[in-house]
């Protein structure tokens, strides 16, 4: 048998109806009667009927190992849904593969005890794959990832943070028919297993690597020894380097995996945000704590660079996913990325098909990404992370 997957997406307003159409589109296309486990991602619109859902789709799936979270808005390798109902659903049938469904309540900002947790269920299961999808509102998901890897070194992961309606200031994880909060939800995949792991960047650098000559915690005071405010506007055309509030949402920050790295290469950085600046002291304010020493980006948000980047991770892969190597994947995307950096629905998922043709590719629009980097499991943000999944048989 090997492994068959296939990938349902459905945009109906009625739930049910969405949640069956989802599945059995998933599972006509794995050429299955049933499957062996199934990757569920839904739209806050259809909160109210999550439980409801995740049944009909157990049941027509013909399993109970289901696993997923909410989602501000869901894909496929072919289709995007935000700002409206969708669901997506991945049914995988194999004899090379297993996945064990993973769930761990965080509690109040517990992420040692999640991560605990996590460690036990897998305990005994060397190797293999994470995908993870944690409550970013219950704890930071790199302090998660920071404890996961502490107690299961060396396990590789992938997913991202779960993510909704943010008026409704929580967000869902799904494993089986049962919907919690404030948890971490998602697989272990082993076996015959074949990984291969791309990350794109949305934010792009403003000029040539330099590097912070002072801080204090979350504070740059100079960087190259000079005020970090003067280096930053220095970067920014003359009519936006005196506004750099009006950049607020497109302006951030690029730092190292690593505080103790001495350079970067192209595209391995962490995008952190810019919070603000103090122009009294001429120092700039970021969602980090920076390190004297360390290189630092200014990145921008900006769409044609996303769609090159984009382009360029996804090259590699085809003649791979052309022969027959990968069996399915995930694409987990950032909310901040789709129609809100294009202007438009669906362009990540065009380069993607374009890429990959009609590989099953499950996914959603999350609020932080989640891959490797540097022999660690990192928390990214405004990226696109994919994860090509194969069982080790080339057709």
């Amino acid at each position: 048998m090997a492994t068959d997957a296939g990938v349902g997406i459905s945009g109906e307003i009625e739930a049910h109806a969405a949640a069956r159409r989802a599945a059995r589109d998933a599972l006509e296309r794995c050429g299955s009667d049933r499957a062996d486990w199934g990757l569920v991602f839904i739209t806050s619109a259809h909160r109210p009927h999550f439980a409801g859902m995740l049944a009909g789709i157990q049941k027509t799936l013909g399993t109970d190992f289901i696993a997923g979270c909410s989602a501000a808005g869901v894909l496929t390798g072919a289709e995007e849904i935000e700002g409206r109902p969708g669901v997506v659903v991945l049914a995988v049938r194999s004899d090379r593969l297993r996945a064990e469904t993973l769930y761990a309540p965080i509690g109040d900002n517990d992420p040692r005890a999640a991560a605990r947790e996590i460690g036990r269920q897998i305990q005994g299961r060397p190797g293999g794959l994470l995908v993870l999808l944690p409550d970013p509102l219950a704890a930071r998901p790199d302090h998660l990832l920071h404890e996961i890897g502490r107690i299961a070194p060396g396990r590789e992961a992938v997913g991202a943070a779960a993510s909704g309606d943010p008026a409704l200031r929580s967000t869902f994880q799904f494993y089986g028919r049962n919907v919690a909060s404030r948890a971490v939800s998602g697989l272990h995949l082993s076996g015959d297993l074949r990984c291969a792991i791309g990350v794109t960047q949305g934010c792009q650098p403003l000029g040539p690597m330099a590097r912070i000559t002072a801080g204090d915690g979350n504070v740059i005071l100079e960087i190259d020894s000079r005020p970090a405010l003067a280096v930053l506007r220095s970067r920014l055309p003359a009519p936006l380097a005196s506004a750099i509030d009006r950049l607020a949402g497109h302006l951030f920050v690029g730092l190292p995996p690593d505080p103790d790295q001495e350079t970067m290469a192209p595209g391995e950085y962490l995008v952190r945000q810019l919070i603000g600046v103090d122009a009294a002291r001429g120092a700039l304010i970021v969602a980090a704590t920076v390190r004297v020493g360390e290189p630092i980006h200014f990145v921008l948000r900006e769409a044609h660079a996303a769609r090159q980047d984009l382009k360029d991770m996804l090259k590699p892969f085809g003649p791979a996913v052309a022969a027959g190597e990968y069996r399915f994947g995930f694409y987990f995307n950032c909310a901040a990325r789709g129609a809100s950096l294009y202007g438009m629905p669906g362009i990540d998922t065009a380069y993607i098909s374009s890429a990959l043709g009609d590989l099953p590719i499950a996914g959603f629009f999350g609020n932080a990404e989640i891959a490797p980097l540097r022999g660690e499991n990192r928390l990214f943000t405004h990226t696109g992370v994919l994860a090509l999944i194969g069982d080790g048989r080339v057709v």
